[in-house]
């Protein structure tokens, strides 16, 4: 008859005491205690808690992280081994994934005795440095309970590695104040200035517990010899090369649609599309895709040209960047929280590098009355006209031709909008005009 031995048995129930008994949060001394009972119950105990720890509840993934961290040399190996023999064997989910290349990380530093992960084996880069795949897991991350999700945190917190940021940087996107202020207070682990852009975000959330934490972790870094002071210049980018910049050109709402596309190995590319409304939202919503050859780039433009009308046009890449940052900066000012998906697709953007002139201007104002022009004003016949604008009171009073100086019935012509000369107005033209 098949099944475990009772001594078999017996290991898995001492593992499972073990780790119930077990307080993450206790002191160093008492956590190795701990994993001094495990190594105590041999290769099979060690085994036994690595094949137990994706089971979820009760802070397991957590307690177990803590124990399997504090092995070294052969029970270490037993760890490792066991974990390989998983990865070989299963298909792990993206939580599982990362949790289990983590973890599979600080075993083959503690074996290999040099402080580096031994044989090249990386932080599974196709799930940390694939946007659609962060999704996958943010997705999987979100629909977890609050005691899950920090159980799922707790080992990406305590690693500390640098390509993790990504992973953080998908779960603040759902913008939870719980799991906020758990990555505020972990980054202070994480001794680099690519953890910046991300304290940045944190010091801004509305959740006064996660700007504390938030600026306690910033005062943990500068301690460590991180340049603090450029917390609130940081910007996380891609250090992918940028391989095409495309903007459609402002509509008469002012609002534009921004492509990012970027070369990824073995020439394929990725893209990330922003939606920036320069009247109320500053960012409207984004997208992309990965894994993309320059024949499907140019036929998802094609796409969107054909369904939209819209006709998209190579811009310079920092002045794409540029209208990205100034769209955040605005939705933040406006007291907006920023769009989930657009928090992922961002580092694709990247930052700008200089300052250049936008081709609308954020919170635009009437060029006649100077009040503010919101949306419902292009119902009524507002319009923006590049960086020039015009609400729908003014545009309501006669209006003459720029061009012929005749008087225009937008009732019975088509009647077109212009910016002056010296770009401070809103000019309007017939037909006959704007033709010629």
């Amino acid at each position: 008859m098949n099944g475990p031995t009772r001594t078999e048995g017996d290991v898995a129930r001492q593992v499972d005491e073990l780790v119930g008994g077990l307080d993450p949060s206790a002191a160093k001394e008492a956590v190795a205690e701990a994993a001094g009972r495990l190594v105590a119950l041999g290769r099979e105990g060690v085994a036994c808690l690595v094949r137990g720890a994706l089971r979820r509840g009760a802070g397991r993934r957590e307690k177990a992280a803590a124990l399997l961290g504090c092995l070294t040399g052969e029970p270490a190996r037993w760890a490792l081994r066991e974990l390989e023999r998983l990865l070989n064997t299963r298909s792990p989910n993206p939580t599982e994934q990362v949790w289990m290349t983590v973890l599979l990380r600080r075993l083959e530093e503690a074996t290999s005795g040099e402080g580096a992960a031994r044989g090249g084996r990386g932080l599974a880069d196709d799930a940390l440095d694939d946007e659609g795949e962060l999704l996958l897991w943010r997705e999987e991350f979100a629909a977890l309970s609050t005691a899950d999700q920090q159980a799922a945190l707790a080992p990406v917190l305590q690693d500390g590695t640098p390509a993790l940021l990504r992973l953080l940087e998908a779960a603040m996107s759902l913008q939870l104040p719980h799991v906020d202020a758990a990555i505020a207070g972990g980054l202070a682990r994480f001794a680099t200035p690519e953890a910046l852009p991300l304290l940045r975000d944190l010091m801004r959330r509305r959740d006064p517990g996660v700007r504390k934490a938030a600026r306690a972790s910033l005062v943990a870094l500068q301690r460590q010899g991180v340049a603090a002071r450029e917390v609130f210049v940081a910007r996380a980018g891609s250090s992918e090369p940028v391989w095409a910049a495309l903007a459609t050109p402002p509509g008469p709402d002012g609002r534009m649609l921004v492509v990012v596309a970027r070369g990824r190995g073995h020439g394929l590319l990725r893209f990330a599309a922003v939606a920036v409304d320069p009247v109320e939202l500053g960012i409207a919503t984004a997208w992309g895709e990965v894994g993309l050859t320059a024949g499907d780039f140019q036929a998802r433009l094609g796409e969107y040209g054909r369904k939209t009308g819209q006709r998209l046009v190579r811009v310079e890449p920092n002045t794409a960047q540029a209208l990205v940052a100034a769209a955040e900066e605005y939705a933040l000012r406006q007291g907006r929280a920023l769009p989930a998906d657009y928090l992922v697709w961002r580092r694709c953007v990247g930052g700008p590098e200089r300052a250049v002139q936008l081709p609308v201007v954020f919170g635009p104002a009437c060029s006649e009355c100077g009040a503010r022009v919101r949306s419902g004003d292009f119902s009524r016949g507002g319009v923006i006209a590049g960086r020039a604008a015009v609400c729908a009171r003014c545009v309501a009073k006669p209006l003459a031709c720029s061009g012929c100086g005749r008087a225009l019935n937008r009732h019975t012509e088509e009647v077109f909008a212009r910016q002056s000369a010296e770009g401070a107005r809103v000019e309007f033209i017939c037909e006959r005009c704007a033709r010629a």
